[in-house]
């Protein structure tokens, strides 16, 4: 049995294709650029993106036998995107991306005029912020009104591949609560909330769960992909929750830690949670891909970007080292890490501070530099700042009611043992490394099993993914991180809100 996840993501798309107990048979892989035509605005061309996703679907499913083909497919997308689509179904604009783009701020305030922030977090589940959806249909109201009056559709990027594929596009309720549309007590679009706005329901597609079989693809589809007609699409999810589901994180208690140039830290729990604490630090409460359970998303904005920017900056000498024993560079950065907390704070946010923080405006700092710093302590300092920010997160979130008893990690951060274990000593808790390399697609996929009838419950994605590895906090290791994570969140509240 082969199944196939796609993940379409702000950089690139991936497709894979994997057999009935999750190894996986067939992957490829195809980026493409952010555009930013001005200050605060970050877009993708949904020309650009569309293409990407029909040629990685089409060279997965070549490498499959055709004793063996496509059963199904699922589909991983970016959240807090948005295009406009004229009523053929055609782009009108470019896909604004998510917390990236930032044109909608002063859109925020005219939606204050109207609503508090209390009451439309209660009501959506969604912090306000120019990340959010419907500011962003708003700027195009007040900016771009010829546009704006041609927009049969506000979409994201599952609707967008459905409709390509020649089927009913719909929005499935992980995507649908980051939009900030969504009222989460009715499970369905907040009416009065887009009447105020001037918006109406049939500007957006249907609403239906991950797992829901969109359509079969008949041979007009199919074949250009090299599929089988009448392959089954099943709707899928938000990247986020597709990599937890992939990661086998199902139930509260769970979180997943997604390890790329961002780190994504995904809670999972059974009953909504709309405390404002969670408003405060700009956490949302959605519902999850498995469709009983519901999440909540922090993030670091920069962690193994900063790790690269160290790589490309500061590690020649590393880099060439590697290259002459055939070695990963960052396994040669990050093994020269001593098990003690840096002299050094660095705070990382190099692309602005995730939650709770939410201010793109701050920079990255480097504190405590002397004449005896050494670049090691640079690579330290980094790595705990990364991991002081999980643990500030995870706080954050515990404090509002979520229980969390275990950290599972995914991305290609997991690779080192090192980083995994500082990050078990830091955050105080169990840290689980699966043998899942790529869990959004992985996710995807098992969504698509499931809405295929291949697998019968989400627990089954644990017969998929099994924990190789896990990092114990180490008790030795408390105290002295315990008091460098006092220090740090001492230091993040003083330069909180500078501005350089």
């Amino acid at each position: 049995m082969s199944i196939m996840g796609v993940d379409i993501g702000t950089t690139g798309t991936k497709a894979v294709v994997f057999n009935e107990e999750g190894d996986i048979l067939a992957s490829h892989y195809i980026d493409y650029p952010l555009y930013t035509p001005a200050p605060d605005q970050c877009e993708l061309n949904p020309h650009e993106v569309w293409s990407a996703v029909k040629k990685t679907i089409t060279a997965a499913a070549a490498h499959t036998t055709s004793r063996d083909p496509v059963k199904v497919i699922g589909i991983s997308t970016l959240g807090d995107s948005l295009t406009l689509l004229d009523r053929h179904g055609d782009p009108l604009t470019n896909t604004l991306v998510g917390a990236a783009d930032r044109r909608a701020v002063p859109q925020i305030d005219k939606l204050l005029e109207r609503f508090d922030r209390v009451s439309l977090f209660e009501m959506t589940g969604e912090p306000l912020s120019a990340a959010s959806v419907i500011p962003k249909i708003l700027w195009f109201r007040d900016n771009r009104p010829e546009i704006f009056d041609r927009a049969a559709r506000f979409t994201g990027w599952q609707e967008i591949v459905h409709h390509r594929l020649g089927l009913e596009p719909s929005m499935d309720y992980s995507l649908a609560s980051r939009t900030m549309l969504l009222d989460i007590h009715k499970r369905d679009w907040a009416r009065d909330l887009l009447n105020s706005c001037g918006l109406s329901p049939g500007q957006f597609y249907t609403l239906s769960p991950s797992h829901a079989v969109v359509g079969r693809l008949d041979s007009t589809y199919a074949d250009p992909l090299g599929l089988d007609p009448g392959t089954p699409i099943v709707a899928g999810g938000f990247d986020q929750c597709c990599c937890a589901l992939g990661a086998g994180v199902l139930s509260a208690g769970q979180v997943a830690n997604t390890i790329g140039t961002l780190e994504g830290i995904t809670a999972i729990f059974d009953s909504p949670h709309l405390q404002h604490t969670l408003l405060e630090g700009y956490y949302g409460c959605g519902f999850h891909v498995t469709g009983d359970s519901y999440f909540s998303l922090g993030y670091v904005t920069t962690s193994g970007g900063v790790l690269k920017w160290y790589r490309n900056t500061l590690a020649r000498e590393e880099m060439e080292r590697a290259q002459m024993l055939n070695m990963d560079p960052y396994e040669i950065i990050i093994n020269s890490i001593a098990d003690r907390p840096s002299p050094l704070y660095i705070l990382p946010s190099f692309a602005g501070a995730g939650t709770p923080w939410l201010d793109e405006r701050e920079k990255g700092s480097i504190f405590g530099l002397t004449l005896g710093t050494e670049k090691r302590d640079i690579v330290k300092g980094i790595l705990d700042g990364i991991c002081y920010e999980v643990r500030l997160n995870l706080e954050t979130l515990a404090a509002s009611g979520i229980v969390i008893e275990s950290l599972r990690a995914t991305g290609g951060g997991t690779r080192s043992d090192k980083w995994m274990q500082l990050k078990a000593d830091i955050i105080g808790i169990p840290v689980e490394v699966t043998d899942v390399s790529e869990a959004g697609c992985l996710g995807a996929a098992f969504l698509g099993g499931l809405g295929a009838g291949l697998f019968s419950t989400p627990g089954d994605i644990n017969h998929l993914v099994k924990v190789n590895r896990v990092f114990e906090p180490r008790s030795q290791y408390r105290e002295p991180y315990d008091e460098g994570y006092e220090k740090y969140v001492k230091l993040r509240k003083t330069v909180q809100g500078l501005v350089i």
